[in-house]
C-alpha cells in the first residue's frame, strides 16, 4: 500500500512520497498518525517477524486463528498466507480500511471485525480448537485482561501465542483473578520491531488451559 493510500485511509492526505520498500508501519509513521496510548498501540514493522511469530504457534492450516488487536494486518496477513483462516479483531476504527485492504486478497479465509473484543460474540464465530495468535496491547494490565477474556468467553479457543510486555507475564497474578491459564515464555522479540518502539521488554508467550 502506498503512502498516499495509507494517509487517505487515516484521514490525512499529504503529497505522495516514494516509499520504496517501506513497511506499512513506517508509512503510517510518516503520515503523522497519532497512536492511542490507552490502547497500547505499537505496530509490527516486518512481515518476516510476523512469520517467525507464526512459527512459534506451530499451527496447521486447519486451525482457525483469532487475532486481537490486528492493527495494520501484518500478522493477520502472515496467518492467512500460511493457509489458516484468520478472524482479525481491531478496536481502532481508524485502521479499519487499512486492515480490510490488507486482507481482501485472502477472500473468505479472512474476516475483519472492528470492535472491542470484549463486545464480540466469540463463541458464535469460532471453531472448536481455535488458537489465539496476537500482539496484544503494550499495556500490561490491558494485555492480561484481554487474554483472560478470550479464554473465559469461549471454550473454543484451546491455546494461544501472544506478544506481551514482560510485566504481563510477571505481574498478571497481581490482578487477583485465577483464570485457569498457564503462561509460558517461549521467546523474546526486540522492542525495535515495532513502531513506535515498545516502551519496555517484550516476551513471546504460549498460553494454555490448566488440565
Amino acid at each position: 500500500m502506498s503512502y498516499d493510500q495509507v494517509a487517505r485511509r487515516v484521514g490525512d492526505a499529504p503529497p505522495l512520497l516514494h516509499t520504496g520498500t517501506s513497511s506499512t508501519a513506517e508509512v503510517l509513521a510518516r503520515s503523522g498518525f497519532a497512536t492511542r496510548a490507552e490502547l497500547g498501540q505499537h505496530f509490527l514493522r516486518s512481515a518476516d517477524t510476523a512469520r517467525r511469530l507464526l512459527d512459534c504457534a506451530d499451527l496447521t492450516s486447519a486451525v482457525q486463528v483469532l487475532e486481537v488487536g490486528a492493527g495494520l494486518g501484518t500478522l493477520s496477513a502472515a496467518v492467512a498466507d500460511a493457509g489458516c483462516r484468520i478472524w482479525a479483531v481491531e478496536r481502532d476504527a481508524r485502521l479499519g480500511g487499512i486492515l480490510q485492504d490488507r486482507l481482501r486478497p485472502f477472500g473468505q479465509r479472512a474476516r475483519v471485525t472492528i470492535n472491542d473484543v470484549r463486545r464480540v460474540d466469540l463463541d458464535g464465530g469460532l471453531d472448536q480448537g481455535s488458537a489465539l495468535v496476537s500482539i496484544l496491547p503494550f499495556d500490561w494490565e490491558l494485555s492480561a485482561a484481554l487474554a483472560s477474556h478470550v479464554f473465559t468467553a469461549t471454550r473454543k479457543v484451546s491455546r494461544g501465542v501472544v506478544v506481551v510486555p514482560r510485566r504481563t507475564l510477571e505481574d498478571r497474578s497481581a490482578l487477583g483473578a485465577d483464570d485457569g491459564l498457564l503462561w509460558e515464555e517461549i521467546d523474546g522479540i526486540s522492542r525495535g520491531e515495532f513502531w513506535p518502539a515498545a516502551p519496555g521488554t517484550l516476551r513471546v508467550v504460549a498460553i494454555r488451559r490448566r488440565r
